[in-house]
């Protein structure tokens, strides 16, 4: 690619840019200089594509008749701006009741689609917070739980001790009064 052809792509790009945003204003004079520049702007863009030499025949056909469109259509919109002007006293393009009514319902339908999506988001938001309430009751429950089978193995672990010790201090009672009698004295003499 050459410098020439760098060049005319940036120029044909900077003039289609320019020219689509001059076509979003609602003044009718700005919108034929948009169209007409914008128009200009792919003309050279065709130029660019097609190349700079002569025998590209193509090419010149296509641009001839982008020129010839380009210019009926910029006729055609003058003559629209100045017919407004002359009813108007001026060239904008007034919004259509139709068009305002279909942005309107467009613009609540978003609004709805928006509250739509915030309500789903909610309760998804609602289930996840109630699924982790009842996970952790049911982890509060069993650990509970858990915590009741260990208090009743020490109450039964604690009894079973306490019967233990009873046996305990009733064999060492028992024993005790078994030492603790008088031995008759044994007869050594023989008997009496």
């Amino acid at each position: 690619m050459s410098a020439a052809s760098l060049t005319l792509i940036f120029t044909g790009g900077l003039m289609v840019t320019c020219g689509v945003y001059q076509l979003m204003a609602q003044s009718l004079t700005r919108l034929v200089l948009g169209l007409i520049v914008a128009g200009n702007g792919l003309n050279v863009l065709i130029l660019a594509a097609g190349g700079l030499g002569p025998a590209d025949v193509l090419t010149q056909a296509m641009i001839l008749t982008a020129i010839v469109i380009t210019l009926g259509m910029a006729a055609f919109l003058l003559a629209l701006a100045y017919r407004s002007w002359q009813l108007n006293g001026d060239d904008l393009v007034q919004d259509d009741v139709e068009d305002r009514r279909i942005a309107r319902a467009a613009h609540r339908e978003d609004l709805a689609g928006d509250l739509r999506t915030q309500r789903a988001a909610y309760r998804a938001d609602r289930r996840a917070a109630r699924e982790a309430s009842r996970a952790r009751k049911k982890e509060l429950r069993e650990a509970l739980r858990e915590a009741r089978r260990e208090l009743r193995a020490r109450a039964r672990l604690q009894r079973a001790i306490a019967a233990r010790a009873e046996d305990y201090e009733y064999l060492e009672e028992e024993t005790e009064s078994d030492t603790d009698f008088e031995r008759p004295p044994a007869n050594r003499g023989g008997p009496a």
